[in-house]
């Protein structure tokens, strides 16, 4: 496909939370609005919205639960050439290959664990938690394997000089494991 991409972007962002890396206690919301006036495929203009929630709450001095939601739509557009919301990858499904669901409408939620395990040097970073969560969602007018996506992901984030790392493996349904890395936003 050959084209360009032109969109007027609208972006909310509410941060409640104690800390923008690894938060422990409070609530975000973040927003996005696109409207595309040309997109390579696309036979005409079409919205697009995004919207992701997260609340954290502390259950001990070192340990925290929380819940994330999110959700995408391009609001009944089916023309937008390429599709605009990916999921499969870490902390997206972890349990699946990057970006095996593609699609034009989805939902995603994660519930997990969060504990403090250690305190880095300085040098090195801040702390290392180990985390937990099961996670599953839906892309819309995909078929796959499996009519529900979902999976149990367990592994190690260190918060770095270099930012948040995190690594873990991942169980999900039909057969679906995976172990992954990722450098970089968990939260």
């Amino acid at each position: 496909m050959t084209g360009r991409v032109g969109q007027t972007r609208l972006y909310y962002l509410l941060d409640h939370t104690d800390d923008p890396v690894i938060p422990r206690r409070g609530f975000s919301t973040e927003s996005n609005f696109r409207w595309f006036d040309s997109s390579p495929g696309a036979k005409e203009s079409f919205p697009s919205m995004d919207l992701k929630l997260g609340y954290f709450q502390p259950v001990t001095r070192s340990a925290s639960i929380y819940v994330e939601a999110e959700g995408g739509t391009t609001f009944g557009s089916a023309s937008t050439g390429i599709p605009q919301f990916f999921l499969g990858g870490p902390l997206r499904l972890s349990a699946y290959g990057q970006n095996e669901f593609q699609g034009n409408q989805y939902y995603l939620f994660r519930t997990g664990y969060l504990r403090d395990l250690l305190t880095l040097p300085p040098f090195v970073g801040k702390k290392v938690y180990a985390v937990g969560a099961y996670e599953f969602g839906k892309m819309y007018g995909v078929t796959t394997g499996t009519e529900f996506p979902n999976d149990v992901a367990a592994g190690l984030l260190a918060e770095t000089a270099l930012g948040p790392f995190f690594i873990g493996g991942s169980v999900g349904d039909s057969g679906h494991r995976k172990w992954f890395f990722q450098l970089g936003r968990v939260f």
